[in-house]
């Protein structure tokens, strides 16, 4: 099993590294020429209630709440509050359909905190980077035995974090050398966290794997909450949980909106080039009220499937257009279903 994943690991750092190149020709967004892309949900599988550990204590699967791929049918979930991340294989049907999740195995980490999204680190021992709202930090963990092996500097700003609204997304840029990541909702000095009818901004953080190179800062305006038919009482929330780095500045953003009532979540899918936007990091408060600042953002996908969707990652090519795009959805201690989620990521021309 682990030489096998070696293995992929390897083929993961490869199509990384080329798609630095291929997604300027596979995924050209908006605004350049007249080329976009599309986003076609394609179903879900259920993942069982319960996983061994190492010692073959049974383990509840709940809280999944990032993905990423490792290459070829394998990827890594973390789980928040815990200690624990998933390895999984997810079959794939040439749509991007999902068929089938199998061989699932935990890993048990060094500590436990508030995981909240996980990218692979290339380069040495096979280890993977893990975003944690309750320090907060990004902490890199050996997969052979789960040891942490050192953080990459957070921004102080995140460290301003409301509670339980930290640092939600991570990914890997293709260039290999940085880390984009953010907070689900607006730092306490930047503005307030989202409200009925009301968004709220955070800041996409490039973070280069350099500690020598300046962090980069992109201002982004989060959709308000959805509207629902009220059930409970409850405050309801809407931020960024999932960022997927297409290369070159683009990106993926996922929101997720929750609410006391139905539908409980709506998740909305954004196309975002950074490029040009400007770098906010040297604002160190009041970024709210800075909208010359925001970066356009282009909706892909939105939808209330009834699932609390809190992770989304790149996966393997479907052909040569369209990617999968894999997502992990967290049950929240709700009743409902952990599943495995999958999307059809497809370059589209117009007339």
């Amino acid at each position: 099993m682990i030489m096998a994943w070696n293995r992929s690991l390897v083929t993961w750092s490869i199509l990384l590294l080329a798609s630095h190149v291929a997604t300027d020709v596979v995924f050209a967004a908006e605004p350049r020429a007249s080329s976009g892309l599309r986003v076609e949900y394609r179903g879900a599988v259920s993942l069982p209630e319960m996983v061994a550990d190492a010692a073959g204590s049974g383990v509840p699967l709940t809280g999944l709440s990032g993905i990423t791929w490792f290459g070829d049918d394998r990827y890594i979930a973390v789980m928040d509050n815990s200690r624990f991340i998933l390895r999984l294989r997810l079959e794939l049907a040439a749509d991007g359909t999902p068929r089938a999740a199998s061989d699932l195995e935990l890993v048990t980490l060094a500590a436990r905190h508030d995981y909240e999204d996980i990218a692979p680190r290339l380069g040495g021992d096979d280890a993977v980077y893990l975003c944690e709202e309750d320090t907060p930090a990004i902490r890199i963990f050996r997969l052979a035995d789960g040891v942490e092996r050192g953080q990459v500097p957070l921004p102080p700003t995140f460290g301003r974090r409301r509670p339980n609204r930290g640092p939600e997304a991570l990914a890997l840029d293709p260039d290999g050398r940085h880390l984009w990541t953010a907070t689900e909702e607006a730092v306490a000095t930047d503005g307030p966290g989202a409200a009925p009818r009301v968004g709220t901004v955070v800041r996409l953080a490039r973070l280069p794997l350099d500690p020598a190179r300046p962090a980069r800062h992109v201002a982004y305006e989060v959709d308000p909450p959805h509207d629902v038919a009220p059930l409970l009482a409850g405050a309801p929330l809407s931020g960024v949980v999932a960022i997927v780095a297409l290369g070159r500045g683009r990106l993926l953003v996922l929101e997720r909106s929750a609410a006391p009532g139905l539908p409980p979540f709506e998740s909305r899918l954004y196309l975002v080039d950074t490029t040009d936007a400007a770098d906010v990091a040297r604002i160190e408060r009041g970024l709210s009220t800075r909208r010359e600042t925001f970066v356009a953002k282009k909706r892909l996908w939105s939808d209330a499937l009834g699932l609390n969707l809190e992770g989304l990652c790149l996966g393997p090519k479907l052909a040569a257009d369209r990617r999968a795009l894999v997502g992990i959805a967290d049950n929240g201690g709700l009743g409902t279903p952990t599943q495995v989620t999958a999307f059809e990521l497809a370059a589209v021309t117009s007339p």
